[in-house]
């Protein structure tokens, strides 16, 4: 894991649910064109290089403003920003995919969902 990661991950651990969807909105955004599920803007056709792609993808995706969110360092050209955007996605889907297994493994999702809703509004 890159230090730019850890200081992701750490970042996000402090930020607001608010801030985070802002933070996961960036994320995807930023990732769909450096997948190349999504054109760049204006274009027709992906741009073939893999450097140009992030770069476009930093200015016009959301990339920058990811970075920003999170207090990264970084240049439009960062090859590292790509597996960071995932890690925090990941990190941020992480207690849905928790939620999601203990209901497959339990058997019992509407039990798993009430306790869950529960603890939520006991917690507040």
């Amino acid at each position: 894991m890159s230090a730019q990661t850890r200081h992701a991950l750490t970042a996000l651990a402090s930020t607001t649910p608010g801030r985070r969807r802002f933070i996961e909105a960036a994320a995807e955004e930023y990732l769909s064109q450096v997948d190349r599920r999504r054109l760049p803007v204006g274009y027709h056709r992906a741009i073939p290089s893999d450097r140009a792609n992030r770069t476009d993808a930093y200015r016009m995706r959301g990339g920058h403003q990811f970075a920003r969110l999170l207090g990264i360092a970084c240049h439009p050209t960062d090859e590292h920003l790509p597996g960071t955007a995932r890690a925090v996605l990941a990190e941020i889907a992480a207690p849905i995919r928790q939620l999601t297994d203990a209901a497959t493994a339990s058997g019992q999702p509407t039990l798993v969902a009430t306790l869950w809703l529960a603890t939520a509004v006991s917690s507040v």
